[in-house]
């Protein structure tokens, strides 16, 4: 391993406000000890996939063309693109359409450097941590086994330990089973300059039993003393110089379900219906985004929608793609998200929901939107790259990760459209230390009565979400 050798480690799903002393003692600790970004958020759609992909490529959808976990694409053109999908996914890859920018696992071989995989998320996400990772040699092992895992590291890992546990909500076994392969198998055999090691807690256990439910706080409790055996590893000489810690995404409560996924009309074309739901126009002139705008914010089930014409600029009624940094070709020519609670006015684990669109049941955990719950994130770093005991309240969000540890590295971050977080940095390099200016600004729409915002920071140039929320006839519980 090279200086800046990093372990970046995932809490999936994962809400800034409910990390704790009492919950997450070791998390909390590392939080306070080292570098804390006070205000970390996720990209938008706030859908782990799209999370992974703007993380490992430090760049924001409408640079990479993962624009949602699932969405109409060219090689999939009569059904839904999923990301889910191990197939799926290689399809697109296969036809030199999966990403438009390049991952952090192309820039370690390019720079003769080494990265490994380690995942207890589904195959989908495991894939985009490092979607080359099999063209490159490089090592992934997941739960999942073949074909997410390389065949070598599967078998050495089941060799060590034994056969992978089955799934489970808290996923307490297959956790605990990686966290092992990570420090006995990976690491001694590897030695990777970047490792990314993902638990799929607490989203799992979220999703099913609610943000504040009891077997969720068991979750976190687990997902904590996993990462106390890491630190107690790290902190005896082993692994790498540096751990950053992150999460992609938090949940809010889903209170209620669509009646039916059919609430797009046919004529419009075709749709992809979620917590982020994408319209395909069969006419994609400005004048129908207009039209199905004008629908949309008429409907009881719509927040926020964006949509913008041929020049970029903002459909009258929704908000342009680009506030969102989501303006790619594949994207869709009119998204909206389901009405949620208002985050402007209160927000906190007790208090935000959403109606959702399917799979879990009420009371459980969702994502996808932009309530404050959902984009606010975990992100912290410990090592002698960061500086100790260090709070930044300077904005920040899943695409900087990348370009920070590249920084940290030696390496070049161009290509990414991340910032490297220098105000955590400590070395020789004038930039390290100092803190950019930040201006905060509030987007707005207003059609039929109903009202949405989009509170942004500008940083350098570069917006990043704060959160969006909507008033008028488009307020939660109207």
């Amino acid at each position: 391993m090279t200086t800046g050798s990093t372990l970046l480690l995932t809490f999936d799903g994962l809400r800034r406000d409910r990390v704790s002393a009492e919950l997450m003692p070791n998390l909390f600790r590392f939080m306070a000890e080292g570098c804390n970004f006070l205000n970390s958020r996720s990209i938008f759609p706030s859908e782990t996939r799209v999370a992974v992909t703007s993380t490992m490529t430090g760049s924001p959808p409408g640079a990479h063309g993962v624009v949602a976990n699932q969405f109409i694409h060219a090689v999939r053109p009569n059904e839904l693109f999923r990301t889910s999908e191990w197939e799926d996914l290689e399809l697109a890859a296969q036809a030199g359409q999966l990403l438009d920018c390049q991952t952090m696992g192309e820039r370690m071989a390019r720079a003769g450097r080494t990265m490994a995989v380690v995942s207890t998320a589904t195959r989908g996400a495991s894939r985009m941590m490092n979607s080359s990772a099999h063209v490159l040699g490089q090592p992934v092992f997941s739960v999942h086994g073949m074909p997410v895992s390389t065949p070598d590291v599967h078998e050495a890992v089941v060799a060590q330990l034994g056969e992978i546990p089955p799934a489970d909500a808290p996923n307490s076994a297959r956790v605990t089973y990686a966290t092992t392969a990570l420090m006995d198998v990976i690491y001694p055999r590897h030695k990777p300059d970047f490792c990314i090691f993902w638990m799929n807690e607490p989203d799992t256990s979220s999703h099913k039993f609610g943000v504040l439910g009891v077997e969720t706080e068991l979750a976190q409790r687990m997902a904590d003393e996993n990462f106390g055996r890491i630190m107690a590893w790290w902190h005896a000489g082993n692994g790498p110089e540096n751990i950053v810690v992150m999460s992609d995404h938090g949940q809010i409560t889903g209170h209620a379900q669509l009646e039916t996924l059919d609430i797009i009309p046919a004529e419009f074309g075709r749709a992809s219906i979620g917590s982020f739901s994408g319209i395909y126009l069969d006419d994609a002139s400005n004048a129908r985004k207009a039209e199905v705008v004008d629908w949309l914010v008429q409907q009881d089930f719509c927040g926020l929608v964006f949509a913008s014409d041929a020049e970029g600029e903002a459909i009258p009624g929704a908000l342009p793609w680009s506030s969102v940094r989501n303006d790619h070709a594949r994207g869709a020519d009119v998204g909206f998200t389901l009405s949620a609670t208002n985050c402007n006015d209160t927000w906190g684990p007790d208090v935000d929901g959403c109606i959702f669109a399917a799979w879990i049941t009420p009371g459980g955990g969702m994502h996808g939107g932009l309530n404050r719950g959902e984009l606010s994130t975990v992100l912290a770093a410990q090592g002698p790259a960061y500086r100790r005991a260090f709070q930044s309240d300077v904005p920040c969000w899943l695409p900087d990760i990348i370009p920070t540890v590249l920084t940290t590295m030696g390496l070049t971050t161009e290509g990414s459209e991340g910032r490297p977080l220098v105000e955590a940095l400590v070395g020789d390099d004038p930039r390290f230390g100092r803190m950019p200016a930040v201006e905060t600004r509030t987007l707005s729409a207003e059609r039929h009565g109903h009202e949405q915002y989009l509170r942004q920071w500008v940083i350098e140039g570069k917006t990043i979400v704060d959160y969006g929320w909507t008033e008028g006839t488009g307020a939660w519980g109207k």
